[in-house]
């Protein structure tokens, strides 16, 4: 398996796998410079290790990029160095969540054609899901951004 390198903090915008655009979904967006193969650490999702308790305080301050790692710990992922935060939520995502030698990275979970958008489940929890609208516009877009077990419990149409 072919693992991405650690972003350089002198080019945030681009790695060997993606690179960042304006995105239809919601403002910038990561795309695959050439075709990704299935299985493929594309980007790791990098910050400073926060402690959860400053990570939901943080959050609940307007901080979109903080990323829950454990029970106890959370990445700052707002760092400009971070690519991987322009990454986009999608109901029909084609990358997926990975723990590898303690760092985060997103996974392809199919292969992604040169130009499409890289994206994966933010996986948020059930409790206030209205606060978390999805705007991927996938088929099978239920309308928020929540874990797969949930899907069902939101009344769509």
């Amino acid at each position: 398996m072919k693992v991405a390198p650690k972003v350089k903090h002198s080019n945030p915008s681009s790695n060997e796998f993606v690179f960042v655009a304006p995105s239809k979904i919601e403002g910038k967006g990561l795309f695959a410079r050439s075709s990704i193969l299935k299985g493929t650490d594309v980007v790791c999702y990098q910050g400073p290790l926060i402690s959860a308790e400053e990570g939901n305080l943080l959050s609940t301050q307007g901080n979109r990029y903080i990323f829950a790692f454990n029970r106890k710990f959370y990445i700052d992922g707002s760092v400009k160095w971070n690519l991987a935060r322009h990454a986009n939520h999608s109901c029909n995502p084609n990358c997926e969540i990975v723990k590898v030698n303690s760092q985060v990275y997103l996974r392809s979970v199919r292969e992604i054609p040169k130009g499409e958008e890289i994206t994966y489940n933010y996986g948020y929890s059930f409790d206030g899901y209205e606060n978390n609208p999805c705007l991927c516009g996938a088929k099978n877009c239920i309308g928020f951004m929540v874990l797969e077990h949930h899907r069902n419990r939101i009344k769509t149409g």
